[in-house]
C-alpha cells in the first residue's frame, strides 16, 4: 500500500498544492468531520484550514457544511471527482504523443531520432501521409524496408524522386518501377534525406539505417525553411549529380495535381513525345494575395530539372509556360517570384 506521502505526492499532479493533498486525504479518511478535527489529522493550522476547505470546495472534491455549527467538512466520492480528470490526463496525453509522432501546424517542430526502428516508422508515417511530392535518397539496401509505403504513394499519384547509393545488388527493375517516379543511382554512399509536400522531412546517417548504428542520430523536421533548403540540395547536387535508372511510365490524362510541381514531370513526359498537353490552373498573379482564377492554354515549354536533359537554372526552379491563345505566361508553385502567375492545383489534358 501507499504510504501517505506518496498518495500526496500523487494528488499533486491533480493540481492540488502539497497542503491541500494532506488536507483533501485527512478529510477522506475522517469520513464527514469538523475542520478542527481535519486540521489535526492533518497537521495544519486551525486557523488556515478554512482557507484550505475553501480551495478543495471550489476544485468540486469536497464539500464544506457552513450551515452546521461547528462547520463540518465531507469528501466526495474520488472515483466520481478525479475519475473525470484522470481521463482528462489520459486524452491529453495521448494527443501530446500524436504530436510527438507526427509534429503538426506549427511549422517548428524539430527532433532527434537515435534508433533504427524509430526512423523506419517515421519514414513510412511521413509517405504514407504525402499529397503531392516526396523527395528521398537512400541506401540501396535499405530500400525494401519502405518499398510498399512508397509504392502506395506512387499509386497515390504522389510525384516521387529516389535516388538510391549503388550496392552489390543493385534492387531489380520491377522494384524501382513501383517505388519512385523517377529513380536515380548515386555511385557513393549517401545521407538518407527525406522531404514530403515541402515541409516535413528526416536528415539521416546512413549508418542508422544499419542494425550496427552505434551512436549515430537523425534530425526530423517539420520546418518549410528547413524543408526549403533540403529539397534545394537534394535537386541541385544529389540529383543533377547522380545517373538515371528509371521513369515511371507518365499518368493517364486527364489528371488534377495538388501543386505544380507534381504535374511536371507528366507534362514534360508527354511533350517530350509530341504529345500536345492542355493545362487548366488554379493561379493567382506571383507577388498578389488575390483569390485564384482559372488560367488555361496550351504547354508549349517546361522548366524543371527532375528529368534529363534538365531546363532548370537552380535546384527548385520549376515553371509551366503557357499559350493561352492571347498571350504566353509563365506559371511557377506557390512562392514563384520569375514566373507570371503561381499555381495552386493544375489539372493536365491531351490537347486536340
Amino acid at each position: 500500500m501507499s504510504s501517505d506521502s506518496e498518495l500526496v505526492e500523487r494528488l499533486q499532479q491533480f493540481g492540488l498544492s502539497e497542503t491541500e493533498a494532506s488536507v483533501y486525504l485527512a478529510v477522506v479518511e475522517c469520513g464527514q468531520a469538523t475542520l478542527s478535527t481535519v486540521a489535526t489529522v492533518a497537521d495544519v493550522s486551525p486557523s488556515y484550514i478554512y482557507d484550505i476547505a475553501d480551495a478543495l470546495e471550489q476544485y468540486g472534491v469536497v464539500k464544506v457544511n457552513r450551515h452546521q455549527s461547528p462547520t463540518t467538512i465531507r469528501a466526495h466520492r474520488p472515483i466520481a471527482v478525479l475519475g473525470d480528470r484522470v481521463e482528462t490526463m489520459r486524452e491529453t496525453v495521448s494527443k501530446v504523443d500524436q504530436r510527438y509522432e507526427q509534429p503538426s501546424g506549427a511549422f517548428d517542430a524539430l527532433s532527434i531520432v537515435r534508433s533504427r526502428q524509430t526512423l523506419y516508422d517515421r519514414f513510412r508515417q511521413f509517405i504514407d501521409n504525402a499529397e503531392s511530392e516526396i523527395f528521398m535518397t537512400l541506401p540501396a539496401d535499405a530500400l525494401p524496408e519502405i518499398e510498399d509505403e512508397l509504392a502506395d504513394a506512387v499509386d497515390r499519384g504522389v510525384l516521387v524522386l529516389l535516388a538510391i547509393s549503388e550496392s552489390t545488388a543493385e534492387p531489380p527493375a520491377s522494384m524501382l518501377e513501383r517505388v519512385a517516379t523517377v529513380v536515380r543511382s548515386m555511385g557513393r554512399e549517401i545521407t538518407a534525406y527525406l522531404t514530403v509536400d515541402q515541409s516535413t522531412g528526416i536528415i539521416s546517417p546512413p549508418s542508422l539505417l544499419d542494425w550496427k548504428h552505434d551512436d549515430a542520430e537523425a534530425v526530423s523536421f517539420h520546418n518549410q525553411s528547413v524543408a526549403a533548403a533540403v529539397e534545394g540540395m537534394f535537386l541541385g547536387t544529389i540529383w543533377s549529380a547522380s545517373e538515371e535508372l528509371a521513369l515511371r511510365r507518365p499518368s493517364p490524362l486527364p489528371r488534377t495535381y495538388q501543386g505544380l510541381r507534381a504535374s511536371l514531370y507528366d507534362a514534360v513526359i508527354y511533350t517530350r513525345t509530341g504529345r500536345p498537353v492542355q493545362a487548366e490552373i488554379s493561379a493567382r498573379p506571383t507577388g498578389t494575395s488575390e483569390e485564384p482564377s482559372s488560367l488555361t492554354g496550351e504547354v508549349v515549354d517546361v522548366t524543371q530539372g527532375f528529368v534529363k536533359p534538365r531546363s532548370a537554372e537552380f535546384g527548385l526552379e520549376s515553371s509551366l509556360t503557357l499559350d493561352t491563345g492571347e498571350e504566353t505566361v509563365t506559371v511557377g508553385a506557390v512562392g514563384a517570384f520569375f514566373e507570371d502567375y503561381e499555381a495552386t492545383e493544375v489539372t493536365l489534358r491531351s490537347f486536340e
